[in-house]
């Protein structure tokens, strides 16, 4: 069975959330769970052992960082606060690196706003190195799609899977051409999604139906980012 990555990350995180997640995951197939600095609070709160503890450490506090360091079983990777990449950008590396081609990162929105952007830009980044992240929270799903030029892409939205009633759609990378959305509220045909087009205009649509199609093509290294979100 294929695990998959679980980072821990510094935002905020609903711990009850986190547990069901990695719960149903390891049902699922398995989990290979890494801790980013701070993340590492939330695995002692969940009496969770992380595979991976990764970052600089200026976040997490020292006690809890000591009682992991000592324990079994964990991979340590410590690097210096003078980088140029987060703690989990860094934490995506090091999936990748160990072969894990889907990952989920729980604890990447809220607080700062300068990571939380970041980290949905880290989505598009992870997909144009065959890697899916998708960025989880009680109230926002997050993915990233890449067009494969003028081939067309076709991605499916059930609605009883998907993460709440609102459904965004967000251009990264470049021109995200032939957009067509059917089975939507708001339908599309055949339109060009720039940075130069209505940043509102692909915001809080819904399925109309049981289903929902997207299909869109674009310029080489464009990406179509899919948020899903819910009122709380």
């Amino acid at each position: 069975m294929n695990r998959t990555g679980v980072i821990l990350a510094g935002g905020d995180l609903d711990l009850s959330f986190a547990k069901e997640i990695i719960g149903d995951l390891s049902a699922r197939g398995g989990v290979y769970l890494a801790a980013a600095d701070a993340g590492l609070e939330a695995c002692e709160k969940l009496g969770v052992l992380p595979d991976l503890l990764l970052g600089d450490f200026d976040t997490v506090r020292q006690e809890v960082l000591a009682r992991f360091l000592s324990r079994s079983g964990v991979t340590v990777e410590r690097h210096n606060p003078v980088k140029d990449a987060s703690d989990l950008e860094l934490a995506v590396q090091a999936l990748r690196k160990r072969n894990l081609r889907n990952a989920v990162v729980l604890g990447a929105l809220g607080g700062r706003a300068d990571h939380a952007c970041a980290n949905v830009r880290l989505t598009y980044h992870a997909a144009l190195h065959g890697m899916r992240l998708t960025l989880l929270d009680p109230q926002n799903r997050i993915r990233c799609v890449l067009s494969e030029g003028e081939d067309p892409q076709e991605v499916r939205i059930q609605k009883s899977e998907q993460w709440g009633r609102y459904i965004g759609f967000f251009p990264i990378g470049g021109a995200v051409r032939h957009l067509t959305l059917t089975g939507f509220r708001y339908p599309l045909t055949d339109f060009t999604l720039t940075d130069r087009t209505s940043p509102s205009l692909t915001v809080s649509n819904e399925l109309s139906g049981e289903a929902g199609t997207i299909r869109f093509s674009g310029e080489d290294g464009a990406g179509l980012l899919i948020l899903e979100s819910r009122d709380l």
